[in-house]
């Protein structure tokens, strides 16, 4: 589950349309303000030649340099302080962020409105750089706090803002610097500004658990890491160098292209129109771009190949606009330009963001919009002197060719994304062994606490280690004797295993290539206060109730996650510096190691730690409802407390060892494909999927990430089932408990499997395999069908959580489980 749950009880509980209100209220603000700072700057720019003459600059030369300087000032102050500020919204909220930057912009737009020197005017974009940045505190604000699946087009609209401003700020600079109206127009917006400022200091939300100082379970601890740098995201080198590249192209244009345009016309028409007019279009058309390519970032999750072919489309439309083209012939290229510029700031910004961890989220977008803003000071005050060496054709030919170093420099982290996305839908080793998992931490709570005691338990002797290279040699899976007769234990104690000579906690250790996962065996108690999420089957708690009757052992350890304050993280990366009492490799590459823990003091320490911690259960609903029923029916039978009270569980303190989870798939043996694909594509789109699972996988990730979306396995090929109908989801849904009803895993069981198909037998006859491979090769094998799908979200997790309400059994399969046949607990004797 998630720690957001811990920090923002509150906002985990509220209701779907008060959530959708106050993100659509955020949106807004932001929007606002983004729209008012660039339209305020963006009309100076491109005329910023012809208002720089009215204030006192003399000849080309000094024009073109006062011109670089003026452009590029606010980035200069930007690119030192945005890092800066990024940090600072990480600790008090990033709301505060953008109020401090529209207040700075009214600032320096009074500043720069009273300017009557080049000088001032300079001061003046210093200012906004320092104080300001309404679109780079904003960008951090949606790039930190939208959701993942969403975070591209929240991006996307974030920059539309950016370029509807931009739209309208050339045209009114055009027509008003002739008319000396410009510094009126400032002052209206510095006044605009400020409104907004208290607007968005009372309007703006922040989702819960994106501060990091909020809660307890940010506060810093000596042991801690140390803060993440942005230097870890993958490719980030070359990407930094590429944005720099690319946004002095794209920047370094503005000022030659003035004169540029204006040789071009040869005194034919009013140059400073002209000038506006085609910034406008290319504006224009980024304003359109940018909601096209947050949708695409998101579709295809490949914001690094975004970047690069945006890059390439600016170069190629920038250097043929050197050729003397008549401004109208110039449109079509601004337009492909505007399109292709609106790709990079916010493919650059959502791959960053997809790799820092959600408190940092902020100060890894700000660095990253470091490396553009660096590009974009550099640009302007570079190109001053190159006029002087070069013609404006050859000045423009030098910028197509830095957009074009930018896109050559991102070629290398584009293959890196590509195989990386490979990587993770194929598992990295082999598909049939494991699917796409993600790192989910646990929830916790003050409430009650974990009461976890040693148990004197059961190791399988060192000559017969080998047995436990299958990983399912146990007591109640005994080639001695069939699984769940009596006798099966008692064929183990003899000789095989041997029972430890005093009490102990059992660190426990795996590695390999299903992940890593260090914790702490012990004898938990049924009334520990333990976190359920999934709904359990009578039939199989019946079932594991007899093997425990029959075998007098109880079942696997119950993988249970729990945030800790570090105490028994550091015990048991000290025990694991000594030899393991047991090490074993098996046959799926893990390696299994277990350590004896017989100190007291160091007992104490984790009996001590546990108790005050609630614990989430990852896996093992169905084992602590049988140890369950198991006492119950000891407590009638006259028996009274004894070692059925408790039950054994590994322990994760998942703040510094998070688990994974991975989907869990449905596979419907005898339901006839040709059915379920009729009565499907009244309700959904059906896609035929070509290609190997790999290429499906794929393919469910990019859908389901909007809507809920699944792959259906036939024994002649995949397809895929994306966009339902609203009206057929509302009325399939209408008995689902509201908090279920965005849960993926809710539509397959309740729309898809029970009403739409009406599959026989019910969830008795439904076949769950963790593993994609594994579910097609059943549902070919039985002439049915396996539904593939994505594991439930963080949104879902919470909304469970919160309300009491559990998910479809069988919903999510965390790990890596813990290794079954390391160690046992028995019930006849304590």
């Amino acid at each position: 589950m998630t720690r957001a749950l811990q920090n923002q009880p509150r906002s985990a509980s509220l209701p779907r349309a008060e959530a959708t209100s106050g993100h659509g209220r955020n949106l807004s603000l932001l929007w606002a303000g983004q729209f008012v700072n660039t339209a305020g700057l963006m009309m100076l720019v491109p005329i910023m030649p012809f208002y720089l003459e009215q204030i006192g600059t003399r000849g080309v030369a000094e024009t073109q340099t006062w011109s670089g300087v003026a452009i590029a000032a606010p980035a200069l102050a930007l690119t030192v302080a945005t890092p800066l500020w990024g940090r600072l919204g990480d600790r008090i909220g990033r709301k505060w962020m953008v109020v401090r930057a529209l207040l700075g912009l009214a600032v320096a737009m009074v500043v720069m409105a009273t300017a009557g020197t080049p000088v001032l005017l300079v001061i003046g974009r210093l200012l906004q750089g320092t104080l300001g940045g309404v679109v780079e505190a904003a960008a951090a604000f949606a790039g930190s706090t939208g959701s993942d699946a969403k975070r591209g087009s929240s991006l996307g609209k974030s920059f539309s803002a950016t370029a509807a401003g931009a739209l309208a700020g050339p045209v009114a600079g055009g027509l008003l610097v002739g008319a000396g109206g410009l510094p009126q127009l400032m002052l209206g917006i510095a006044g605009l500004a400020a409104a907004l400022a208290v607007a968005c200091a009372w309007g703006l939300r922040e989702p819960g658990g994106t501060r990091a100082s909020a809660g307890p379970s940010a506060s810093a601890k000596p042991d801690e890491p140390k803060r993440p740098s942005a230097r870890r995201v993958p490719g980030a080198a070359a990407l930094a160098l590429a944005a720099i590249g690319a946004y002095f192209g794209v920047y370094g244009l503005i000022p030659v292209y003035a004169e540029h345009v204006e040789g071009v016309l040869g005194g034919r028409g009013n140059a400073s129109l002209w000038v506006g007019v085609l910034h406008s279009v290319m504006w224009g058309a980024t304003l359109l771009g940018s909601f096209w390519w947050g949708k695409h970032n998101d579709l295809t999750g490949r914001p690094v190949r975004t970047f690069a072919i945006a890059a390439a489309g600016c170069a190629a439309s920038i250097a043929v606009m050197s050729l003397p083209l008549d401004p109208y012939a110039m449109i079509p290229l601004r337009l492909v330009q505007g399109f292709c510029f609106a790709a990079l700031a916010q493919s650059l910004f959502l791959h960053f963001s997809k790799h820092a961890p959600g408190e940092h989220r902020s100060a890894f977008v700000s660095t990253a919009n470091s490396y553009l803003l660096i590009g974009q000071s550099s640009g302007p005050l570079l190109v001053g002197p190159l006029i002087g060496l070069l013609a404006a054709p050859g000045a423009v030919l030098v910028m197509a060719g830095a957009c074009g170093l930018g896109c050559l420099l991102a070629i290398r982290p584009c293959l890196d994304e590509q195989h990386r996305d490979e990587d993770e839908v194929a598992g990295r080793k082999d598909l049939a062994g494991t699917d796409e998992t993600r790192p989910i931490p646990a929830v916790t709570s003050q409430r009650g606490g974990v009461f976890a005691v040693p148990f004197r338990g059961w190791l399988i002797n060192p000559h017969h280690l080998d047995a436990l290279a299958t990983r399912y040699a146990t007591p109640w899976n005994d080639a001695a004797a069939p699984s769940g007769e009596p006798g099966a234990s008692d064929a183990w104690r003899s000789g095989l295993i041997a029972q430890d000579g005093q009490p102990a906690f059992y660190a426990y250790e795996q590695a390999g290539p299903h992940g890593a996962l260090r914790g702490v065996l012990a004898s938990v108690h049924l009334d520990s206060a333990l976190q359920a999420h999934e709904e359990i089957s009578p039939e199989r708690v019946d079932q594991l109730t007899r093997l425990m009757d029959r075998g007098r052992t109880n079942l696997d350890p119950a993988l249970l996650g729990f945030c800790g304050d570090g105490r028994t993280t550091r015990l048991l990366a000290t025990t694991a510096r000594r030899k393991p009492s047991t090490e074993v490799r098996t046959r799926d590459g893990q390696t299994h190691r277990l350590w004896r823990i017989t100190d007291r003091s160091a007992q104490d320490a984790i009996t001590a730690e546990l108790g005050a911690r609630t614990a989430f259960i990852a896996d093992g609903h169905h084992r602590r409802a049988a140890a369950q029923r198991y006492r119950r029916s000891a407590s009638a039978s006259g028996r009274g407390p004894g070692p059925w009270d408790h039950f054994p569980a590994l322990l994760v303190d998942v703040t510094a060892n998070r688990l994974r989870l991975a989907p869990v798939h449905r596979v419907l043996p005898h339901l006839d494909p040709n059915h379920a694909l009729r009565t499907t594509s009244a309700h959904f789109r059906v896609h035929p999927l070509r290609g190997p699972l790999a290429h499906w996988l794929a393919a469910l990730k990019r859908h389901a990430g909007q809507r809920p979306a699944f792959v259906l396995a036939t024994p002649r090929g995949g397809f895929l089932l994306a966009d339902p109908q609203p009206g057929f989801l509302q009325a399939a849904l209408d008995a689902t408990p509201p908090p279920l009803r965005s849960a993926h895993v809710a539509v397959l069981d309740s729309a898809l499997i029970h009403q739409l198909w009406q599959f026989p037998g019910g969830d008795r006859r439904i076949e769950f395999q963790p593993n994609a491979a594994a579910a097609v090769r059943t549902a070919r094998r039985t002439g049915g069908v396996a539904v593939l799908t994505n594991p439930p979200g963080q949104h879902d997790l919470e909304s469970a959580a919160a309300s009491g309400i559990r998910l479809p059994r069988k919903s999510t399969s965390f790990g890596p489980e813990p290794h079954p046949g390391l160690v046992f607990r028995v019930l006849d004797e304590q």
